[in-house]
């Protein structure tokens, strides 16, 4: 009989808080993402109850040799 490996995924949702100085919610957002994508280390948290909320589903199937 067959073998195959079977890859299961389930979607989550990470978060993390970055202080800005802005004039406007829209700059602050901005300077936010700004301030991310020049972070080599920033920190994310897994958001609560997030690890059991969403649906598993087949993301991918191979037959085993």
């Amino acid at each position: 009989m067959p073998r195959y490996s079977v890859i299961i995924t389930r979607d989550v949702t990470e978060s993390t808080v970055i202080q800005v100085e802005a004039e406007t919610p829209d700059q602050a957002e901005t300077a936010a993402f700004e301030k991310l994508f020049e972070s080599a280390d920033t920190e994310w948290e897994l958001d609560e109850g997030s690890w059991n909320k969403g649906d598993s589903y087949v993301t991918g199937v191979d037959e085993l040799p």
